[in-house]
């Protein structure tokens, strides 16, 4: 009799837990006004993310790093044992007999697209001028790897529809377009810090792009032009200095 009593108690309580109304929402989200209100989000956390997301290409070896130097002679990964070769995987690099499979190339696209994607995203939820400008660094930042790789740069506009095919732009119109975007957001970012966008990493990027230019409009034949090597020199007295 014992035993039946503890059961009963046990199945109301049980009962009474599962009977709680929930009112969900299927697919609920939160609107762009929401985001930065208390109870809707924070944009410091969102564009914290943004940052985190760049772990992942930058961090470690076999994504931006592996792509840009294991295919030239700049680095090497050693055969010591049995697993440190994986495979032969970085010889396929380093050979230039990848495919379109090959998940190294995947993965840092991926990862890559994956920030500026979020970047752009950051954009639609009324950011100060400070973080509009940080997140826009990060889009061109992530902007430049993906056409230094390949030559093109799918992109969308704040908020748009993702059920829609992105834009793209290509090779000279995508660089003119992250050269663009860097000086306009130079005045908004702190001069210096610690941690972060500011102007000196901007001006550096700038200066990656200088450099790259005449790459980038010719892949097989490259010519600089010497008012582009001029720009390179004075953005690097303006961050020794």
């Amino acid at each position: 009799m014992k035993n039946i009593k503890i059961l009963v108690s046990t199945t109301l309580v049980l009962t009474a837990i599962g009977c709680t109304k929930l009112d969900e929402t299927l697919q609920g989200n939160l609107t762009p006004a929401q985001v930065a209100t208390p109870g809707g989000g924070n944009n410091a956390a969102l564009l914290r993310g943004i940052y985190n997301s760049m772990r992942a290409s930058y961090q470690g070896q076999e994504r931006v790093f592996a792509l840009g130097e294991l295919p030239g002679d700049a680095a090497i990964v050693p055969t010591r044992g049995g697993d440190w070769d994986d495979n032969g995987a970085w010889r396929v690099l380093h050979s230039h007999a990848w495919d379109a499979e090959n998940q190294y190339i995947r993965n840092a696209y991926n990862d890559l697209s994956g920030t500026l994607f979020a970047a752009t995203d950051f954009l639609q939820y009324s950011p100060t001028p400070q973080q509009a400008a940080e997140a826009r660094f990060l889009r061109a930042f992530t902007m430049f790897d993906i056409l230094d790789g390949w030559d093109q740069v799918a992109y969308r506009e704040p908020g748009e529809n993702t059920l829609q095919a992105s834009k793209v732009r290509k090779g000279t119109e995508a660089l003119d377009y992250i050269i663009a975007e860097i000086n306009a957001i130079l005045p908004q970012l702190p001069a210096r810090g610690p941690i972060g966008a500011n102007q000196d990493a901007a001006k550096v990027l700038l200066m990656k792009c200088y450099l790259n230019k005449g790459a980038i409009a010719n892949r097989a034949a490259p010519t600089f032009a010497a008012a582009d090597m001029a720009q390179v020199i004075t953005l690097a007295d303006q961050v020794i200095n």
